[in-house]
């Protein structure tokens, strides 16, 4: 009896000894947008792009564990966050909401937010006083900067969808206009064959920084620091760059070889249509890296 005693009381020491030991082996949950491809995207089941790339890459580098996870759609990632189920978000801009349960890394990426229109709706947009009195629709989710959203939900009439219901509401004419973030843009509109029924309006609403987001009460937070200066010398080599436009890249090649299906009515593409799309892939490729050079914030006369 007092064997079984001394033995159950050696077992229970050394089991608390490895509690530690097996709680900092745990993965850190990271999550991300599913719909915002090049920066994060849902591929096969995965998440995939610049923004998980770059978690990847931090956590080989810190010998950090983490379990990368698909939650549902963007508004679901958030919650999750919040409720204490996600540590990080690969993509996330600031606002006053996000702050009270997120810290956030340095930016490692700026991307303008987009008014896209069905051609021959467009209208003049000078300033963000050019949207009201008009229908808009955006993903479930989404912010654009705390000081649109505030003057969004104070003055615009906008409806949040699943990202496909909505373009579905904006093509079906239920909308005058859809917020929508530069990059994606450019590759939904490409990969919906779009391109030459819509037009993205000049100049942006507003220029935002993607920012790593970590909850505020994880043990990540305490690696901040450290991917503040992993991510400070991925932007000074041009990694980060170089990233963003091979997922680009990777993009158009899908969507070139999914459009030769997309056309029911055509059996074949003329060489004429060819270097059509060539062109409009090269447009988007070269506004894409243009905005990785103009870093400049929100533009002139927008707010």
């Amino acid at each position: 009896m007092f064997k079984r005693i001394l033995f159950i009381h050696i077992f229970l020491s050394l089991s608390l000894l490895f509690v530690p030991a097996l709680y900092s082996a745990q993965s850190f949950v990271v999550s991300g947008n599913p719909n915002a491809p090049p920066v994060v995207w849902e591929q096969y089941q995965e998440l995939v792009g610049l923004g998980p790339d770059l978690v990847k890459s931090i956590s080989e580098e810190l010998n950090i564990p983490i379990n990368l996870r698909r939650f549902g759609n963007w508004q679901n990632v958030q919650k999750k966050a919040r409720n204490g189920e996600i540590d990080m978000i690969v993509s996330v801009y600031k606002n006053n909401e996000r702050e009270e349960y997120l810290e956030f890394s340095d930016p490692y990426l700026s991307q303008p937010t987009v008014i896209l229109v069905e051609k021959g709706k467009e209208f003049a947009f000078s300033s963000w006083d050019s949207l009201i009195g008009k229908k808009g629709v955006s993903n479930v989710g989404e912010s654009y900067g705390q000081k649109f959203d505030e003057f969004s939900k104070e003055k615009l009439d906008i409806s949040y969808y699943q990202f496909e219901r909505a373009l579905q509401v904006l093509n079906l004419g239920e909308a005058d206009y859809l917020i929508i973030d530069l990059y994606t843009a450019l590759i939904y509109s490409r990969l919906l064959q779009g391109e030459d029924s819509v037009t993205i309006l000049d100049p942006p609403v507003t220029v935002q920084s993607f920012h790593l987001g970590i909850r505020k009460d994880s043990e990540l937070v305490k690696y901040l620091p450290q991917i503040n200066k992993i991510i400070e010398e991925k932007l000074k080599s041009n990694e980060i760059a170089d990233t963003l436009l091979r997922h680009f890249d990777k993009w158009q090649r899908l969507t070139n070889q999914r459009s030769k299906y997309f056309d029911t009515q055509k059996q074949s593409r003329t060489s004429q249509q060819a270097d059509y799309l060539k062109e409009q892939d090269e447009i988007a490729r070269q506004r894409i890296i243009k905005t990785m050079v103009d870093r400049e914030g929100l533009p002139t006369g927008v707010e």
